[in-house]
């Protein structure tokens, strides 16, 4: 017998100034999704769909989403959403309803500021698990049953919280990782005929994808951040060495010496033959 025992560091919560009151859940199986659910919203609830088996196209406040097993799908306040199953195979889903939710910093009946697709990967047993409890205890009778309920469903909330924070962390990881590469190459070549076509071709990926993270995670452009890392190279370069301007415009990548002289005075305020001198006066 192994014991798993309870750590208090690993206690998570809600921010909760309201909790949510459970409405409804439902199971629809693929002969209920069989038919397209048209754009509508709720102005009083947050729904969550769980895709238990199947595949289908959610579009979520105007963006489509291809969808399948395994995805937890959230529905904020007055979020027009519109489902579709795939024909060939449709959807079984869990759909669960709750209303006065006001979690701190966010308006209320939201459960997510970004995310509104959600994958389980290896947690879908658990979320499978739990909707099914849910369902069970929402159609029983017995006298504790919706009181079972409040509790699984801020255990939902609690698992749903959970996933979206892990989420975030990787995706943040993964920003800062593709910063870092777009970083390293230009630090290597800095000196070569660089622009935000030749990045993207050289890192594959696309250029508008690599500009908006590279800023996210460094909180400049790769062209802010390249010709800020030449102009300190040249700063070097003015300080410890007899190299004319022109060389050393050549040597960090400037082929013309005016755009050199121009992006030094932007970067730094002064020339760059001032430059040299009031230092080494």
């Amino acid at each position: 017998m192994i014991q798993h025992f309870v750590s208090g560091k690993r206690r998570g919560r809600l921010e909760l100034e309201q909790p949510a009151e459970l409405m409804y859940l439902c199971l629809a199986d693929a002969g209920d999704t069989r038919l397209p659910r048209a754009m509508h919203r709720h102005d009083d609830r947050v729904e969550i769909v769980f895709i238990r088996e199947g595949s289908g196209t959610h579009i979520i406040d105007g963006r489509a989403y291809s969808t399948g097993r395994g995805d937890l799908l959230i529905y904020n306040g007055g979020v027009l959403h519109d489902e579709s199953a795939n024909p060939n195979e449709g959807m079984s889903v869990y759909c669960c309803a709750f209303t006065n939710l006001k979690l701190r910093g966010l308006p209320k009946n939201t459960l997510s500021r970004g995310r509104v697709r959600i994958p389980t990967g290896e947690r879908h047993g658990e979320f499978d698990s739990l909707f099914g409890l849910l369902h069970a205890q929402i159609r029983s009778e017995h006298k504790l049953s919706l009181a079972c309920c409040d509790h699984l469903l801020q255990a939902l909330l609690l698992m749903v919280s959970s996933l979206i924070d892990e989420q975030d962390a990787e995706e943040e990881a993964a920003r800062y990782e593709l910063g870092e590469s777009v970083k390293r190459y230009i630090d290597r070549h800095y000196q070569d005929e660089l622009d935000l076509g030749r990045l993207s071709e050289a890192l594959n990926i696309s250029p508008y994808y690599l500009a908006h993270r590279f800023r996210q995670s460094v909180g400049c452009s790769p062209i802010q951040y390249l010709i800020r890392r030449r102009i300190g190279e040249a700063q070097t370069l003015l300080i410890n060495t007899g190299l004319s301007v022109t060389d050393i415009a050549l040597m960090v990548g400037y082929d013309n010496p005016n755009y050199f002289n121009t992006a030094f005075r932007k970067v730094v305020g002064i020339p760059p033959g001032r430059y040299r001198r009031q230092y080494l006066e």
